[in-house]
């Protein structure tokens, strides 16, 4: 059945005969496959003597968007698809731990085991959003492993607006912000040992439409809808694979310093007054981050406090940002 996907998602109308010809079998059989993909929820529709017309709405499969991936290594390899899985990053943890190589994707339409930072969990109703995770194999030493967190909230946020979408800022230091409002968070986990990393599984989801937000979250959580007509979940995946491949890229070569000026014009954090919520919870303003990607907060009393993100959360003092 991909095959007849591929075939039609190349151009706007194929005919018959085209379709007989690319898969060397008759009119009846054509039919009988593209009847087929209609009763599985596919949109195909006979357009008279010109042929069948492929209506993909938002659809994610990979069939619709591989043969538009401009990346060496980010998307590529294995790329796993399911309509529903427990959690992207739990499925990408066994596909490291099996060899998938760097740059695999999974990729799914929900989550029944969705999971945030600091173990909270993560709601991934079907189709409202992009939740999908990605396997690096880094050329970095383990203590910079975190740092790739920057990199995939730097490429998100660059995917969001090059695919169409709204402005986006980072808050400190893996979620995604839209007029005020979490539109994104990213999820890092690591498998390394003292001297080498082994894989880093970076687990990303995107609030695309309304219906990702449940209503007890509306005012501090927001959706891409919430700011016009979103674009197309598989244009997102696109600009954010080759961003990501970019950010990594760039991260191996020249470390934190590679990434801390795109990051420190992107941030909602730096330059306010924060509240860090943790054992010792205190006020402060949020001046910089260290090579370390740690945030560096000028307490109350004059005291620079280096914040570790594995540790507390930061929230603004007036709200969520």
């Amino acid at each position: 059945m991909e095959r007849v996907l591929e075939i039609l998602s190349q151009r706007e109308t194929v005919s018959g005969e085209e379709m007989c010809c690319a898969l060397s079998m008759t009119r009846a059989g054509v039919w009988k496959k593209i009847e087929s993909l209609r009763q599985a929820g596919w949109d195909i529709r006979g357009e008279g003597r010109r042929g069948y017309r492929l209506i993909p709405g938002d659809r994610l499969e990979p069939v619709l968007w591989r043969k538009d991936l401009r990346t060496r290594w980010a998307g590529r390899g294995i790329c796993h698809y399911q309509r529903e899985v427990t959690s992207t990053n739990r499925i990408a943890r066994q596909m490291a731990l099996e060899n998938a190589p760097h740059g695999s994707l999974c990729l799914c339409e929900s989550q029944t085991e969705g999971r945030g930072r600091m173990g909270r969990s993560w709601v991934s109703l079907p189709g409202t959003g992009l939740w999908q995770s990605v396997i690096i194999r880094p050329h970095l030493r383990p203590d910079q492993a975190p740092l790739l967190t920057y990199s995939a909230a730097l490429a998100m946020a660059r995917g969001v607006e090059q695919a169409g979408g709204p402005e986006v800022r980072i808050k400190w230091p893996n979620d995604l912000v839209a007029g005020g409002m979490k539109i994104c968070g990213i999820l890092n986990e690591v498998s390394a040992d003292p001297d080498r990393i082994e894989s880093v599984v970076l687990g990303v989801g995107l609030n695309v439409y309304r219906g990702a937000v449940p209503g007890e979250l509306r005012g501090q959580a927001a959706s891409l809808e919430d700011f016009g007509a979103p674009p197309l979940r598989r244009r997102i995946l696109l600009c954010y694979l080759a961003c990501l491949e970019e950010e990594v890229d760039r991260l191996e070569r020249e470390g934190m310093a590679g990434l801390r000026e795109a990051y420190r014009e992107r941030s909602c954090t730096l330059g306010r007054e924060v509240r860090v919520i943790g054992p010792e919870s205190f006020r402060g303003t949020a001046e910089d981050m260290d090579e370390t990607g740690a945030l560096l907060v000028r307490r109350e009393d004059g005291l620079l406090i280096r914040v570790l993100a594995g540790d507390v959360s930061v929230r603004g003092v007036m709200g969520y940002v």
